[in-house]
C-alpha cells in the first residue's frame, strides 16, 4: 500500500493496541529542561517538538526550556569551546532540574570503529557527565542514544560509519548502568524508519537523513516521541464514546461533553478538551510519509467512538468546520481526530508557528556569544533572550483552550429518514 493513503488505516489500527499509562508523566510543573548535544540537538528540530508535545498534552504546566546543542560538538566540545566551556555558558546559567544528553556522531571521527578513539569517547563522556553534575546537581539526566549514520538509504560518503555510530549508541545503556543514569534508546527508532522506509518507498526513504547525518525535520518527530514515551507520556490527547439512540452519558477522557442533541439521525455536543493534538504538518508529504512508516499515532489519540448509527454516511463538522464523511461502521471503530485538519490541529500549528520564532532567536542567541567577541554582546544576549520572552508568551497565550461545538450530520438517504440498501 501507498504511504499516504495508510494514514487513516494506521490510525484506525492503533487505535486498538493497548499503551500502559500507569505511570505518572516524568516532567513536573516549574521544571527547566536543557538539550545537550551537538548538531542534531542544535537542529532545534526534536527539542521544538518535544515542548510541543508537552505543551498541547499538558498545558496546564509550565515547563521551561533550553537548547545547549552546538554543531561538530563532540562529548569533549568542539568550535563553541570544550566541555567545560560548554557547560559552564551554555547549562549552568539556566539552572536546569532536567538535562538530555545526546552525543556520539561526531565522537567517532567519521572512520570505521577504532579502539583508541572509542575509548577516548567513553572516557570523555564520563567527564562531561561530572561536569554537568557539577553545574546543576540536582539535575535528572537522560542519556539519549546517538542516531545512526545513515548507510541504509543510500550510499555512504564515509563506508562503514554507521557501525562505529551503532557501536557508540550500544554502548549508552552500559554508561547510564556504570553512572546510574537512565538511558532513551532513540537509535533503534530511527534505524527502524529508515528500514521500514526504503522498503515501502526508497525515494522518499533518501529524504529522512539527506547528508546521512542529520535528519529531515519529519523524522525529528520520531525522536521526540520515544523520549516522551520514555517519560511516560499519555497517549491519548481525548476520547469520546457515546450512543446514538441511548440516554447514557458519553464516557469521555481528557474532555467533557454538554448540550448534547439528537434530532433525528443527527446528533451536536460541545466539547471542552484538555489537551490538543500534536501539530504535524499535514501538507509536507514527507512528513505523511513518516507518519504511514513509523508508530507516532501510538502516542497521538484523539479518538471518537459513536455507536447505534444507522447505516449510512455521516459528516462530521466542529466549528461549522467540515472535517469529513465517515461510515457508521467507521464511527462506531472509532475515528483518530489527530489525524485530520481540526481547529484543535490548527491551535496546534499555531502554538508551534510561534516556538520557530523563538527557536530563531534562542539560536541568534547562541551564535552572537559563542561565536563573536563583539565589545557589547552581552546587550545583544539580553535583547534576544527578551524577545525569545516575548514569543513564548505569545505561544503560551495560544495554549488557551476552549469549547468546540461538534455536529454529525447523515447524508443521502438517512438524511431523511429513509432506509440505506
Amino acid at each position: 500500500m501507498h504511504r499516504c493513503h495508510l494514514l487513516f488505516l494506521i490510525a484506525l489500527a492503533i487505535m486498538a493496541v493497548p499503551v500502559a499509562t500507569s505511570q505518572s508523566f516524568s516532567l513536573h510543573d516549574g521544571d527547566r529542561v536543557a538539550f545537550y548535544g551537538d548538531s542534531i540537538t542544535a537542529q532545534r528540530f526534536y527539542t521544538r517538538d518535544v515542548q510541543d508535545f508537552v505543551a498541547t498534552r499538558y498545558p496546564t504546566l509550565n515547563i521551561a526550556f533550553h537548547n545547549a546543542g552546538v554543531p561538530g560538538d563532540k562529548v569533549t566540545g568542539g568550535y563553541a569551546g570544550d566541555a567545560a566551556t560548554r557547560v559552564k555558558r551554555d547549562v549552568k546559567p539556566w539552572d536546569p532540574t532536567v538535562i538530555t544528553v545526546m552525543l556520539g556522531m561526531n565522537d567517532g571521527d567519521y572512520m570505521k570503529p577504532n579502539p583508541k578513539v572509542f575509548a577516548d569517547y567513553q572516557a570523555g563522556y564520563v567527564k562531561l557527565l561530572s561536569m554537568l553534575r557539577d553545574a546543576a546537581p540536582k539535575a535528572r539526566i537522560f542519556l539519549l542514544e546517538n542516531t545512526p549514520y545513515d548507510e541504509v538509504t543510500h550510499g555512504t560518503e564515509f563506508a562503514g560509519y554507521m557501525e562505529t555510530t551503532t557501536q557508540n549508541a550500544l554502548a549508552t545503556p552500559a554508561l547510564g548502568e556504570r553512572e546510574h543514569l537512565p538511558v532513551v534508546d532513540t537509535f533503534t527508532p530511527i534505524m527502524n524508519l529508515l528500514r521500514h522506509a526504503k522498503a515501502a518507498d526508497p525515494s522518499y526513504a533518501s529524504l529522512l537523513v539527506t547528508d546521512r547525518i542529520h535528519p529531515a525535520e519529519p523524522s525529528h518527530w520520531v525522536i521526540a516521541a520515544t523520549l516522551l514515551k520514555a517519560w511516560n507520556v499519555d497517549p491519548v490527547v481525548t476520547a469520546v464514546s457515546m450512543s446514538a439512540v441511548n440516554d447514557n452519558a458519553p464516557e469521555t477522557k481528557r474532555t467533557s461533553v454538554s448540550a448534547l442533541t439528537r434530532t433525528g439521525n443527527a446528533i451536536s455536543w460541545d466539547q471542552m478538551d484538555q489537551a490538543l493534538p500534536l501539530p504535524f504538518n499535514f501538507d509536507n508529504e514527507l512528513m505523511n510519509f513518516v507518519l504511514s512508516v513509523s508508530d507516532l499515532w501510538a502516542c497521538d489519540q484523539e479518538t471518537l467512538r459513536i455507536t447505534d448509527l444507522q447505516p449510512g454516511d455521516y459528516r462530521l463538522q466542529i466549528d461549522a468546520m467540515k472535517i469529513g464523511t465517515f461510515s457508521a461502521q467507521q464511527l462506531a471503530e472509532g475515528i483518530n481526530l489527530a489525524t485530520m485538519k481540526t481547529p484543535m490541529w490548527q491551535q496546534a500549528r499555531d502554538y508551534d508557528g510561534e516556538l520557530a520564532q523563538r527557536s530563531t532567536l534562542e539560536q541568534a542567541d547562541l551564535l552572537l556569544t559563542a561565536s563573536t567577541h563583539v565589545a557589547d554582546r552581552a546587550e545583544g544576549s539580553h535583547i534576544l533572550r527578551e524577545g525569545e520572552a516575548e514569543f513564548q508568551q505569545s505561544a503560551r497565550e495560544n495554549l488557551r483552550l476552549t469549547a468546540h461545538h461538534y455536529q454529525l450530520t447523515p447524508i443521502g438517504s438517512i438524511a431523511t429518514g429513509g432506509v440505506t440498501r
